[in-house]
């Protein structure tokens, strides 16, 4: 069971959470906790497995769910589209559902889910609203066509939606390198494996959970009231040295 720090104070906000139960959304989700926030949290495949006296939870799936299984708060401060998928194929091998799928998840599940909650967020003083690219969605890899075309997709419409509901809203994504996580774990599997991919960093390590959700919290909180529209690296360097 997560525990909760009593010795930070901060000024609640409502938080909702889509992929709780993934590395990044545990996280991410703890350290809203841990800040006494109220989160509502959905999980898919894997159960939430947290409890604390803040946190709301149900089963969403956002290629099939409708509606999420708690009613949400009249006022959301800030939302968290954490599902992502990792489809590494050569081009020739890959299918027209390869990426029809990634785009649904990708980009499609998030339009379910803003359109769920935008009535809630509009009733927020500064709400903010958080999503997850790659890194090899502006940087070129093989075997990555049909994962870089749908967080492609989804860069640009973060980048529409910023606009379109600025100064209201705040939208902003952030574009992990490999992360060690559920999602990753075929790739991260041996020590061989772990060893290599960390060496194609220049930073030279694996990332964390906790390297993501530190920036995440920042950008959905009012300390980052003048950021909006933008896509932040967290890839030891990958992006911009190699």
């Amino acid at each position: 069971m997560y525990k909760f720090d009593k010795q930070k104070i901060y000024k609640m906000k409502n938080y909702l959470i889509i992929g709780a139960s993934g590395g990044i959304g545990q996280a991410i989700t703890r350290r809203l906790l841990d800040q006494n926030h109220a989160v509502y949290a959905t999980f898919c495949s894997n159960d939430l497995s947290m409890e604390h006296q803040n946190l709301t939870s149900s089963h969403f799936d956002v290629l099939d769910s409708e509606s999420f299984g708690f009613d949400l708060p009249e006022v959301i401060d800030g939302l968290v589209y954490c599902p992502g998928t990792i489809n590494l194929k050569p081009f020739s091998s890959l299918k027209e559902s390869d990426f029809l799928h990634e785009f649904r998840v990708n980009v499609l599940g998030f339009n379910k889910v803003l359109k769920l909650a935008l009535g809630a967020l509009k009733k927020s003083d500064l709400p903010s609203v958080l999503g997850f690219s790659s890194v090899c969605a502006q940087n070129g890899f093989s075997f990555h066509a049909s994962t870089a075309a749908s967080k492609s997709a989804l860069e640009g419409l973060f980048v529409s939606l910023a606009k379109e509901f600025s100064p209201k809203i705040r939208f902003n994504i952030i574009a992990p390198s490999i992360i060690n996580t559920s999602l990753s774990a075929h790739l991260l599997n041996s020590e061989s494996k772990q060893e290599r991919i960390a060496a194609n960093h220049p930073i030279p390590r694996v990332g964390s959970a906790n390297d993501v959700s530190s920036l995440a919290c920042h950008l959905i909180s009012d300390d980052a009231s003048w950021i909006t529209g933008q896509v932040f690296a967290v890839d030891g360097g990958k992006s911009k040295l190699l």
